[in-house]
């Protein structure tokens, strides 16, 4: 069944009515909440879709009012200056709004990806095979794509001059982005691996055309995505806030153990959308972007301090940020799910 173990699965289904209804106590009944998700519905943010299919936001007193990302990189930025409850996007763009000393700055609460989703991808034949390569190449994405902005940090970590790297952005889609690229328009393409894979589905381009040099592995201390609220909600409103990650958690443990109900949850809602490429970008975020090791010690949701630590000190010497912000001011663990809630096993999806 599921990527989540059996027995870890049982006894996450088995808590979580009760603690639906603990923290639905605790919070206001049917909170209203306004959610900034990272981009429009799609499978890689369905564990909001399924959860409120199933009620899981309902048990726990809560009603999600959803409103359409720009972009992962984006949200953090959006939900300072537009006031938003929560917001589901880049853990390092919200770096930048702490180091900036934006005291309207949301702060993360469930680390979804516990990987970099970002890569380079280059094609298949490519001379670039390591980020050295890169010198004198030409590589092109998305003015917000993550992959782009946080290109200082896997530069100075391999010691790449990056302004020797020529950079352009585009406002082309991702299919677009990628066969421009295979069509010798620029060397390489930033972006997410599960995003360029369902872009090339798409295009119909076999994905051995293309290959990526993974941030996962050459970036490794760097997070991914993440679930942020903002600080007067986690300052007035902290049961809302537990009764919302509960929730999120339990929506995750769902799309694990059913990754069909999670793309019919999003079909719901996209009737359009490209049921191969949605079920690719799905399993490349539950393989990928959440199948770090550091999962199977602490769980999905919570993070590594020393490892986190270390990011926000690389992203912040990298694009010379104004101060370096502690790890609570990042991400506040006195709402992490407790451990033994926690989905520690992504094996097998």
């Amino acid at each position: 069944m599921s990527v989540l173990t059996r027995r870890h699965f049982l006894a996450t289904v088995a808590a979580a009515p009760a603690v639906a209804v603990a923290t639905g106590r605790t919070a206001q009944a049917q909170t209203r909440l306004r959610v900034l998700l990272n981009s429009d519905f799609s499978s890689v943010n369905t564990w909001f879709t399924l959860a409120d299919d199933r009620g899981f936001f309902r048990d726990a007193g809560l009603t999600l009012d959803y409103t359409a990302g720009r972009g992962a990189y984006t949200a953090a930025g959006r939900a300072a200056t537009e006031g938003f409850d929560v917001a589901y996007g880049d853990v390092n763009a919200l770096v930048e709004e702490v180091a900036r000393s934006n005291a309207q700055a949301p702060v993360a609460v469930y680390m979804m990806f516990n990987r970099s989703p970002s890569v380079i991808a280059v094609p298949a034949g490519s001379p670039v095979r390591t980020p050295a390569d890169l010198a004198g190449r030409h590589v092109r994405g998305h003015a917000t794509d993550v992959a782009l902005q946080t290109f200082p940090v896997l530069a100075a970590a391999h010691g790449v001059d990056a302004s020797r790297v020529r950079i352009t952005t585009s406002e082309s889609g991702m299919g677009g982005l990628v066969t421009g690229m295979l069509a010798g328009e620029c060397d390489g393409t930033f972006g997410y691996d599960s995003t360029i894979t369902a872009a090339l589905i798409t295009a119909g381009v076999p994905l051995d055309r293309v290959r990526f040099l993974p941030y996962a592995t050459l970036t490794p201390d760097l997070y991914g995505s993440a679930l942020m609220v903002s600080r007067r909600l986690a300052r007035e409103q902290p049961g809302v806030v537990q009764a919302l990650v509960r929730a999120v958690n339990r929506g995750v443990a769902a799309v694990a153990a059913d990754a069909d109900a999670a793309l019919a949850a999003t079909k719901r809602r996209v009737p359009a959308m490209h049921a191969a490429a949605e079920r690719a970008r799905l399993e490349h975020t539950l393989h990928g972007d959440m199948g770090h090791p550091e999962g199977r010690r602490h769980g999905i949701g919570a993070v590594d301090d020393a490892r986190l630590a270390r990011g926000i000190a690389a992203l912040c010497r990298a694009k010379t940020l104004p101060r370096t912000p502690a790890v609570a001011d990042v991400f506040d663990a006195a709402f992490t799910v407790p451990a033994a809630d926690r989905i520690t096993s992504l094996a097998g999806a």
